[in-house]
């Protein structure tokens, strides 16, 4: 690790308080509620505050690990903005944070009361070709398709993702929504050309469309086998209650069912 600065609570413009995350990852052009409660965590957060400026967003390679070094947090990471802030009555921080961009831990900087880090900022500046806007169009596609078929999913979602018009935009987004492992969301954080992202977040989300669907079916097929075990059970009671009403005790059985 370096050296302090020369004010602990004045960082350089390549320096950067961090939140590291359990199993969270956070995209550039996202907004997301994280809740904090370690101390040098809520350090973070209150040196933010007060100082007025971003944070870092970085997930832990160990989840258990209550206080990571260098060597247990991921090495990409999300430079965000507060964006709404609260206080439980238990201490806990609760946080909406916007997503940035993305950038790269060079080094642990000392000597704060949090966890602070000198980065390097990652910048997206490939050019948009046709085979970029090819596949922004068709995840763009996907991705409406499976916000319809996942149950109670907000309208705006739909709306916002037809309205993103950056490819690199509309990846990140697309990822955020993407029901899948921590580990996977993070190698699409970790993912800096467009194009492979775009490709790698369609990938994923073909995948997951093709198992709805499928699990889709066989909740139908399930259905239709119970409903028709249901209609042949109430057949039989309103058999038996007719037999019952009918004073037949056994007699005419065969001209009954009949």
């Amino acid at each position: 690790m370096e050296p302090l600065a020369t004010n602990p609570f004045e960082l350089p413009a390549d320096v950067i308080a961090l939140v590291p995350m359990r199993n969270v990852v956070l995209f550039p052009h996202v907004l997301m509620p994280i809740t904090v409660g370690r101390v040098r965590s809520i350090a973070t957060i209150e040196h933010a505050l007060q100082s007025k400026v971003p944070i870092g967003i970085v997930l832990q390679k160990d989840a258990a690990v209550d206080n990571p070094g260098l060597e247990a947090l991921c090495g990409t990471g999300t430079i965000a903005n507060i964006v709404r802030h609260m206080t439980s009555d238990d201490k806990t921080h609760h946080v909406v944070c916007q997503g940035v961009e993305r950038f790269h831990i060079e080094a642990l900087i000392e000597g704060y009361p949090f966890l602070a880090a000198r980065i390097k900022r990652i910048e997206e500046s490939a050019p948009i070709t046709t085979q970029t806007e090819a596949l922004a169009l068709q995840l763009r596609e996907r991705a409406i398709e499976i916000l319809s078929l996942l149950p109670g999913v907000p309208a705006e979602l739909a709306h916002a993702l037809q309205a993103t018009r950056a490819p690199s935009d509309l990846a990140d987004i697309t990822a955020s929504l993407l029901d899948t492992e921590v580990s996977e969301k993070q190698m699409l954080l970790e993912t800096i050309d467009t194009e492979e992202r775009l490709q790698k977040v369609l990938h994923i989300l073909s995948r997951r469309i093709e198992v709805l669907r499928l699990s889709q079916e066989i909740g139908e097929r399930t259905k239709e086998q119970m409903e028709d075990r249901e209609r042949k059970y109430l057949l039989r009671e309103q058999l038996k209650a007719i037999q019952k009403e009918l004073g037949e005790d056994g007699d005419n059985d065969q001209e009954i069912t009949q």
